[in-house]
């Protein structure tokens, strides 16, 4: 009987021992499947990241394509050329003309339906007359087809206007007969004396005239101002700038006094 109970109790707690390992693989397994589980969840959550943030990095350099950001090509029709030329005007397409100066250096340029167009003769008008003449861009393309004398003021490659040279028309010397010049000339500026300043062409030549207080000095970079951006300034600038030397002009003349003077940029 003892014997009996001894070896129920034997089996009892190997029985206990079996369902306790049982239990225990089964939690094994429990865990093992939950982690296993919760690795796969962290590779599918990173592998989506990784798609978005390709997708975001796809759409940010789309963005800055469209933006023009980035280091893509810069879009066309930049920014053109902005300052004052006094020389030949000449046609070279519908629009589209180049000024070449008195040292030969050449600025294309575009007219636009705002530009300002005075003749004194050859564009249009009469070479006699005291005032210029607004003329029409068929007159202008006509006349540069055969090159024509002007002074050329541009806005970022566009012509705000294009102004004949009087003094070149009729192939006078522009001279008003009173041993004072008159005209547009164009060279380097410089000094004489208070309000009197000097002009020397590149062929050696040069003409005195003075400034007046009705004087419109333009400035660009050199006399005022910065390069790009057209300035008024003052007789002070201008006084400064002939003194420091190598300062091209052009100097709009009428008896000797100066009514325009812009900075000849090429």
């Amino acid at each position: 009987m003892l014997r009996s109970h001894r070896r129920k109790a034997v089996l009892t707690a190997a029985a206990l021992i079996a369902t306790t390992g049982l239990l225990t693989a089964c939690q094994g397994d429990a865990d093992g499947g939950r982690k296993s589980s919760g690795s796969g969840s962290s590779a599918s959550d990173s592998d989506a990241k990784g798609k978005s943030d390709s997708a975001g990095e796809a759409g940010d350099d789309s963005a800055k394509s469209q933006s023009g950001g980035g280091s893509g090509t810069k879009p066309a029709g930049g920014k053109g050329v902005t300052g004052t030329w006094f020389g030949t005007v000449t046609y070279l397409a519908p629009g589209k003309y180049t000024v070449t100066d008195l040292k030969d250096t050449e600025q294309a340029f575009f007219t636009s339906t705002d530009t300002d167009i005075q003749g004194a003769g050859e564009i249009c008008g009469d070479a006699d007359g005291q005032a210029a003449t607004p003329c029409s861009e068929e007159q202008l393309e006509a006349a540069a087809k055969e090159g024509v004398s002007a002074t050329v003021k541009l806005e970022k490659g566009i012509a705000v206007s294009v102004v004949e040279d009087h003094a070149g028309s009729g192939g006078g010397d522009g001279d008003s007969g009173t041993g004072k010049p008159t005209g547009t000339r164009s060279g380097e500026l410089g000094y004489l004396a208070p309000g009197k300043y000097s002009l020397l062409d590149s062929d050696g030549s040069r003409i005195s005239f003075f400034s007046a207080t009705a004087t419109t000095i333009n400035g660009n970079g050199w006399i005022c101002g910065e390069n790009g951006e057209n300035k008024r300034c003052t007789e002070g600038d201008l006084e400064a700038a002939a003194k420091k030397g190598g300062v091209r002009v052009i100097v709009e003349l009428d008896n000797g006094a100066a009514v325009t003077i812009d900075e000849e940029h090429n």
